[in-house]
């Protein structure tokens, strides 16, 4: 977890998969849009399908193997300069953990330093160092100019603006998660379940019964700040598909959710993801 503000980078793949602009990014690309869909489509959709190009499909993958094959590229990253270094040594009667060293360089040293374009080879150390670094000149001469490059550190898409607080993101794609469950309820129950506000949420029962004519200070209060929660989730959410996060205010032409269909995608990811779990038991 060396990568500056990770967890921003997680909050914003868990935006993209409630964004209804990119998931119709995500259809078209497959290929499967209805009619209907294809009217949707924002004025601005060209944008979005950049940022699904760079960022791809994310309903179907766990975040760390995201932020290797997509995420890192695009976010640049703040880790150990590349080098050369030693991995292993191999010897007749010790060998055996040599592949589990690689895999370990892998995941660790060779992320941190940005996967740069690598060359595993086999020196053996009784050679000259002539004769050693002659060969290592002809596999390098091997690979065009393009591939010898050192990954770009700057991102090509930043963190924006200046309320960048991971708790406050994650209150309000709890609301786009609890209100999508329970598209019937009123916004003050929906508060209550997401826990809105450390104050009235607490204070309030999602399944208390409301005499008609009744009225309630904390339920109003409540609703409100739920209805807002809402509104800057879904603008989290669709500046998230056009490659700015975290952004509160409204995309010009934002895809208004459709609370059926957004949950439906919600629950099926979930079910993907539990069955993950199970299968790594």
């Amino acid at each position: 977890m060396w990568a500056t503000k990770l967890g921003f980078y997680l909050l914003w793949m868990e935006y993209l998969t409630v964004s209804p602009s990119y998931e119709l990014a995500r259809r078209y690309r497959a290929g499967v849009l209805t009619d209907a869909e294809r009217e949707k489509l924002p004025e601005d959709f060209d944008t979005v399908l950049a940022v699904y190009d760079d960022l791809g499909d994310v309903q179907r993958v766990t975040f760390l193997d995201w932020w290797s094959e997509r995420g890192l590229a695009v976010f640049g990253y703040e880790g150990a300069k590349p080098r050369v270094q030693r991995i292993d040594t191999l010897r007749s009667n010790r060998q055996r953990k040599a592949a589990e060293r690689v895999q370990e360089f892998i995941e660790a040293d060779w992320t941190e330093q940005g996967q740069p374009n690598a060359m595993l080879v086999s020196i053996p150390v009784g050679l000259a160092k002539t004769q050693i670094t002659r060969q290592l000149g002809k596999l390098l001469a091997r690979y065009e100019d393009e591939h010898r490059v050192l990954p770009e550190r700057k991102a090509k898409y930043p963190l924006v603006g200046t309320r960048q607080r991971k708790d406050t993101l994650f209150r309000y794609l709890f609301v786009v998660w609890v209100r999508s469950a329970m598209p019937r309820q009123a916004l003050w129950r929906v508060g209550v379940r997401a826990r809105v506000s450390d104050t009235y949420s607490r204070e309030l029962d999602a399944k208390a019964r409301v005499r008609r004519g009744e009225q309630d200070y904390d339920r109003t209060v409540l609703a409100v700040l739920t209805s807002r929660a809402w509104s800057r989730g879904v603008a989290l959410a669709e500046n998230a598909a056009r490659g700015r996060f975290p952004s509160y205010d409204m995309p010009e032409h934002a895809v208004e959710p459709n609370l059926h269909d957004l949950w439906d995608m919600i629950a099926s990811r979930r079910r993907w993801k539990k069955q993950q779990a199970r299968n790594t038991v």
